[in-house]
């Protein structure tokens, strides 16, 4: 006799949500719904919303884990070799393999963790690092074409049997009204999984003031002869192909700053400085040099496409990913608290971390429900 499903919400519907749901609902241990108030299959959502991050990103894979955060280094990793099967088998994925050029000056310069472990990483030789920076490194990584790569995934989970709900919510209890129900679903209190980013700031069971928003601007561009990921680290900039012909050119990391209107001035920086590292940008194969800057400049200014603006989820501390507990509002005694998985707080690296974290909350989920599996055997 097959077995009856234990129901999970999950509330949010960024990359990491709907991964994360994704993974549930594919162990056939668990019957999943996913409550936002943004998601991909929601037009507007994925146009004019600077207070959502994920369809905004570049996104490439780009490990951000210090050199001690072995966690952090696991997670990245982990998601670096799942992106990579995934667009080996699913073409439609919008993942795309390709390297990454890194350049830095030799006094900021510290030896990346994954240098050692990614295939084909080496060091690149003097005459191809641009003027400004000594070091050059490259190494395999993968493009996503970020708005395409998240329908995608959610378009995996949506046909793996979930259900999607776009309902803003005020508190994580109330997620529980949207709870995974029928003939194959154990009728008990579901088990909710927080990937609500910033609105953890808000929820009123949660109210994490550890978040805080990281200003990101990026400009996207019609650069249809960059093939690869190119940054340099220290100052924050970096080129990022989508697959498409368009590129996104970043950026800022500008803390605590909920400002949406687009700064001119940091456009005009970003594309100084990107022009600089890839010639390609705007069809040259020659360097960039101080003569030819100004010109080259002037060209990539008429291949802007868009300016965005996002918030990227950044939390005091790094990641939060354990199990925990809020009120259950329809327990009016208070002695019924709701199981939750929190799995929000990844910054700038959501995409690149991605999967590690959604294999870290099937881990926890499967810890908790094993709990009240055995609680409901005994009833």
């Amino acid at each position: 006799m097959e077995s009856k499903k234990l129901p999970v919400v999950v509330v949010g519907a960024g990359i990491v949500g709907v991964t994360t749901a994704l993974v549930l609902q594919r162990t056939g241990k668990y019957q999943v719904a996913v409550v936002a108030k943004n998601t991909s299959v929601d037009e507007s959502s994925l146009t004019d919303n600077e207070g959502w991050a994920s369809p905004f990103a570049g996104a490439n894979w780009h490990a951000y884990a210090g050199e001690d955060e072995y966690h952090a280094q696991e997670m990245e990793y982990t998601t670096w070799r799942e992106l990579r099967k995934l667009a080996d088998m699913y073409p439609e994925s919008h993942i795309k393999k390709t390297t990454c050029l890194e350049f830095t000056t030799a006094e900021k310069y510290y030896e990346p963790w994954f240098i050692r472990k990614l295939a084909n990483s080496k060091y690149l030789a003097r005459e191809q690092v641009p003027f400004g920076c000594d070091i050059g490194i490259q190494f395999d990584t993968v493009i996503l074409n970020a708005p395409k790569y998240l329908h995608w995934v959610t378009q995996q989970y949506l046909e793996s049997g979930g259900k999607i709900y776009q309902v803003k919510l005020d508190s994580l209890g109330e997620a529980i009204k949207y709870s995974p129900t029928g003939s194959g679903v154990i009728h008990i209190t579901p088990i909710v999984v927080n990937c609500t980013g910033l609105g953890s700031l808000y929820l009123q069971d949660v109210k994490d003031t550890k978040m805080h928003p990281v200003r990101g601007q990026v400009t996207l561009v019609n650069a249809p002869m960059v093939k690869q990921t190119i940054s340099d680290t220290p100052a924050w900039k970096y080129i990022i192909p989508r697959g498409d012909g368009t590129v996104i050119l970043g950026g800022t990391y500008q803390a605590n700053n909920w400002s949406t209107k687009v700064d001119p001035n940091t456009t005009e920086e970003v594309l100084r400085e990107t022009v600089k590292m890839c010639p390609l940008l705007v069809d040259e194969t020659t360097p960039t040099t101080p003569d030819n800057w100004e010109e080259r400049l002037e060209k990539l200014r008429k291949r802007i496409i868009k300016i965005n603006v996002g918030f990227r989820p950044a939390r005091e501390g790094g990641t939060r990913i354990e199990l925990g507990t809020v009120p259950n509002p329809n327990d009016s005694d208070k002695n019924e608290g709701i199981v939750v998985v929190h799995n929000y707080g990844h910054g700038g690296y959501g995409y690149q971390s991605s999967w590690g974290y959604a294999f870290e909350a099937l881990k926890l989920t499967n810890s908790a429900a094993n709990k009240i599996f055995n609680a409901h055997s005994k009833l």
